[in-house]
């Protein structure tokens, strides 16, 4: 029992497949007083009155289908049980103008929109949507409750009004003489929302945990398994990436060592060619400008050609007069 049920008594039936007119008919008299079984049984009995009056002998039923739903013909004849009656709120019923004049003189509604039943029902002063679909009751307001009957219909509900009495129950006893604050309501609503949460997630995880523990098992020892080759692969790559490091620095130092060889081989090539160069320079420089000689030396130097050239033709003669 929720803390909002504690509080209010209230009983609601949540939503099953499409069982919606059994939870909308249970929910009105606040008691599992019917189940799909006996809706169906209901459903059958009017197919073959039907079919008795219009002659039908085959074809599907018109008052239920293989989702669980069911017509208002079915819901109107089990609470016949209970000697209560739909009306039509739309139509001109005495009961259905005076529900439209004042809604609250009619202490419950019934809501159908295509395949879907709600019911609101008023318990003590107050009125609460008990639709299905929501996890807890709605509270709703009187002065909202015209408003919400009108929004309703805008969306295309058909509402029907309850006639007769209802089985006493625990909700009119707790709420007869106890008017719930909308307020602290609301704050109880979202409170038992955030722990039907929590508690959904739980199950939820625990249900696939136990679902799937042997794949959970052999996927857990594949990973494990891939993490230790991971972390092989990862430490042989480390080594090597180590050993290129240390390759990278002794490679660095070598270069250096040799960078300074090099420097030094280059710095006495450049002397030695600097000290080539120096001397090529000095035998390749042209010799200094000498002085011209004066006359008399040219005359001295030609004197001493012809004296040396008489000379030599003296020696020559008797050679040729022996011949």
């Amino acid at each position: 029992m929720n803390e909002v049920e504690q509080l209010t008594g209230i009983y609601h039936e949540t939503q099953e497949g499409s069982l919606c007119a059994q939870h909308a008919l249970n929910n009105l008299l606040q008691r599992e007083y019917f189940s799909a079984v006996s809706l169906a049984d209901i459903a059958r009995v009017l197919d073959e009155q039907e079919r008795s009056v219009l002659g039908h002998r085959t074809g599907e039923s018109e008052n239920m289908d293989d989702t669980g739903f069911f017509s208002i013909q079915v819901l109107q004849k089990a609470l016949e049980v209970f000697d209560i009656e739909l009306i039509p709120y739309a139509s001109q019923h005495p009961l259905a103008q005076q529900a439209r004049a004042d809604p609250q003189s009619v202490q419950a509604y019934i809501c159908n929109l295509r395949e879907h039943w709600l019911t609101i029902r008023r318990f003590g002063s107050q009125y609460f949507d008990l639709n299905s679909i929501s996890t807890v009751p709605k509270l709703v307001s009187n002065t909202y409750l015209q408003l919400y009957l009108a929004q309703l219909q805008q969306s295309g509900y058909s509402i029907f009004i309850i006639n007769g009495h209802f089985p006493p129950c625990l909700a009119d006893e707790k709420l007869s003489n106890n008017t719930i604050d909308p307020a602290y309501y609301r704050s109880l609503v979202e409170r038992s929302a955030t722990t039907r949460n929590d508690k959904n997630k739980t199950s939820t995880t625990t249900a696939s945990s136990s679902s799937s523990s042997a794949f959970d098992d052999r996927e857990i020892q594949r990973a494990i398994k891939a993490s230790e080759e991971l972390d092989n692969s990862d430490d042989k790559a480390l080594q090597e990436v180590l050993a290129q490091s240390l390759r990278d620095v002794q490679g660095t130092e070598s270069s250096d060592t040799l960078n300074q060889k090099l420097l030094e081989e280059a710095i006495a090539a450049s002397l030695k060619n600097d000290s080539s160069e120096m001397k090529k320079d000095d035998a390749t420089t042209e010799p200094v400008a000498k002085i011209e000689p004066t006359l008399e030396e040219l005359r001295q130097r030609r004197l001493e050609f012809y004296d040396n050239k008489n000379k030599s033709t003296k020696t020559d003669e008797p050679s040729t007069s022996s011949q």
